[in-house]
C-alpha cells in the first residue's frame, strides 16, 4: 500500500508538471532488456551454483517474489510496476537449444551480455529513478542467490559483475 506521503509526492510531481517515465521512452530492444533482465540474471545465477531440484524451485519463486515485489520507494515505482507486469508475462522457460553444447560459465557469460541493454536503457531515466531501477534488479539477484541455504562465493562474484553492469553497488 502506498503511504499518504508517496501520493503527496506523486500529485505534487504531476501539478509540477513531473514527466512520469513509462514504456514509450525506450527502443524495443531497451524494453525488452529491460523486461528480460530478471530472467536473465536467475538464469546465470542458477546456471553458476550447485543445486538440488529444490534450490532451484526455491530461487525461481525468490526470483518471482522479488521481480513482482512492489517497491514503494520513489520516482520509478510505477516504470517498476510496468517492467514487473512484462517480465511476469513472459514466458519464464528459456530455449533450451540456445544453450545446448554450453558451459556454466558460457551461459552466465551470454546471460551477463543479455543485461547490456537493460543498462544502455537506464540511461533515459534521471538520476532517481535509474537509481531505484538499478536497487530494485539488485535486490532480485541478492534474493536469487540467498534463496537456497546460502550465497556462494561463486554467486557473490556473480553479484558483483552484475552490479558492475548495471553501474550499482553489489552490497
Amino acid at each position: 500500500m502506498v503511504s499518504g506521503g508517496s501520493i503527496r509526492q506523486t500529485v505534487d510531481e504531476l501539478e509540477r508538471g513531473a514527466v512520469v517515465t513509462d514504456r514509450s521512452v525506450f527502443t524495443d530492444d531497451e524494453w525488452k532488456g529491460l523486461t528480460e533482465a530478471p530472467l536473465r540474471m536467475t538464469l546465470a545465477l542458477v546456471t553458476l551454483g550447485q543445486h538440488s531440484p529444490i534450490s532451484v524451485v526455491k530461487e525461481a519463486a525468490a526470483s518471482a517474489r522479488a521481480t513482482t515485489h512492489s517497491t514503494e520507494r520513489g520516482p520509478a515505482d510505477d516504470l517498476i510496476r510496468e517492467i514487473a507486469r512484462e517480465a511476469e508475462s513472459r514466458e519464464a522457460r528459456h530455449d533450451v537449444k540456445a544453450h545446448l553444447g554450453q558451459t556454466p560459465q558460457e551461459i552466465v557469460d551470454h546471460a551477463l551480455a543479455d543485461l547490456a541493454p537493460a543498462a544502455r536503457a537506464l540511461d533515459k531515466l534521471s538520476t532517481d529513478e535509474a537509481a531505484e531501477v538499478r536497487a530494485w534488479l539488485m535486490d532480485i539477484a541478492r534474493a536469487v542467490a540467498a534463496a537456497a541455504k546460502s550465497t556462494t562465493p561463486e554467486e557473490q562474484d556473480l553479484i558483483t559483475k552484475i552490479a558492475s553492469v548495471f553501474g550499482a553497488s553489489a552490497g
